[in-house]
């Protein structure tokens, strides 16, 4: 990938990732600099796995919520939250993913509390 059409990918997240929220992730930043192959074969592999295929994309976010909780990440909680609502999730479809991850991994689910979700959600409306 050349780097100006690897810039013009960057920015094009940002873009996403600043309607998330506003949350821009850093670390794409300081890799894309130093190691532009990396990031662009994880947004490579991001965006095909994320197109509609057997599974819609609105269940893809939720279980990318779900995995987010069990590795306790607050920045891809909130990430996979709003992806999940901007696919049409509901609150309750959000909550019940939340409840499955709970039981269903034991201790990770249930040492993190999905805070930065709640938070989200209520960002979420404030903006709707």
């Amino acid at each position: 990938m050349s780097k100006e059409r690897y810039m013009k990918f960057v920015e094009h997240l940002k873009e996403v990732a600043e309607s998330r929220i506003g949350y821009v992730p850093g670390q794409l930043d300081f890799l894309g600099d130093r190691v532009p192959a990396a990031v662009a074969n994880f947004v490579r592999l991001y965006g095909s796995v994320m197109e509609k295929g057997a599974l819609d994309v609105k269940t893809k976010e939720l279980i990318g919520l779900a995995i987010a909780v069990a590795l306790g990440c607050k920045h891809c909680m909130e990430w996979h939250t709003v992806g999940a609502l901007e696919q049409g999730a509901s609150e309750d479809e959000i909550a019940e993913t939340l409840a499955v991850t709970m039981v269903m991994t034991g201790g990770p689910g249930l040492v993190t509390w999905p805070e930065p979700v709640i938070e989200t959600l209520k960002k979420y409306k404030e903006k709707q």
